[in-house]
């Protein structure tokens, strides 16, 4: 937000600033010698009084509203978040989430994008927060994501066949994912303290039926898969083919590429039919 002049705004938006300061941080604006400015970047003056002559009754209903809107809907987006922190420490973290971020956005279903940049730079790590809040948080993210990625998906025709000497792209709506924790697997009673030596590799796509599908993958497909979705060229005419990938991906792993034919045959006819790829034509 641009500086501005305190002085040189209309009541009614002084108004608003005292009241949303209110809003995200009733304890720290409860009494007149809250620093407001500091509560709404990009005021100038600092000496202002937040109080508004509203009862507090009629405040603690405004205050409840907002915080427990919020509160439900990061609830539901990050249940197993929600579930390892616990209650307390979940509604601190949605509080600090109000009182500290500046969501760019007024759209709710991008709050959960926020929220992600709030763990990321905003909030304040507790010793008992577990590593991998962050990671989970975004895995958890995801489905939302996709749901409402405004993106089309393949529609692959019927009795489509895989083929090597093809060249393939990859669908908008199919993400490969890699992460340090086991994110399909934490819970309250899978919380580990260390991630494993093991990265964690999934695909997480929107099926033809829009539903959100994952899938974990073995590090020898996600490398297949990434290589595939992101060759190091840009003109689709100079694209490798499946053949030529695996090829690549046989000389990384040391291995005959006679070795591979068999899996990536089977596994570019798997994504064919669940509308993850499709042959560039």
């Amino acid at each position: 937000m641009d500086e501005l002049d305190w002085q040189a705004l209309p009541d009614f938006q002084k108004m608003q600033y005292r009241f949303a300061a209110r809003i995200r941080d009733p304890q720290g604006t409860a009494d007149a010698s809250g620093d407001l400015a500091e509560k709404s970047p990009g005021l100038v003056e600092t000496e202002v009084d937040p109080t508004l002559p509203i009862e507090e009754r009629r405040w603690k209903a405004y205050e409840d509203l907002f915080f427990n809107n919020v509160q439900e809907f990061f609830s539901k987006l990050f249940p197993v978040l929600k579930s390892v922190v616990g209650e307390t420490r979940w509604a601190e973290l949605v509080r600090e989430y109000m009182q500290k971020h500046r969501a760019r956005t007024p759209l709710f279903h991008e709050l959960g994008e926020e929220f992600l940049v709030f763990l990321q730079q905003g909030y304040d790590p507790q010793p008992q927060d577990p590593a991998f809040m962050l990671p989970l948080a975004h895995y958890e993210w995801v489905e939302l994501a996709l749901s409402v990625d405004e993106a089309d998906g393949f529609e692959n025709p019927p009795g489509l066949t895989a083929d090597l000497d093809a060249v393939y792209e990859l669908s908008p709506v199919a993400w490969p994912l890699a992460y340090d924790w086991p994110v399909h697997e934490l819970g309250p009673d899978f919380m580990p303290e260390a991630p494993p030596e093991m990265v964690t590799t999934l695909l997480v796509y929107r099926g033809a039926d829009d539903a959100i599908q994952f899938m974990v993958l073995s590090p020898v497909l996600y490398e297949f898969i990434q290589r595939l979705a992101n060759p190091d060229v840009v003109e689709i005419v100079e694209r490798p083919t499946a053949r030529t990938v695996l090829q690549g991906l046989a000389e990384a792993l040391q291995v005959p590429v006679a070795d591979l034919e068999g899996f990536a045959q089977s596994v570019l006819q798997d994504l064919i039919d669940r509308q993850v790829l499709r042959p560039v034509v």
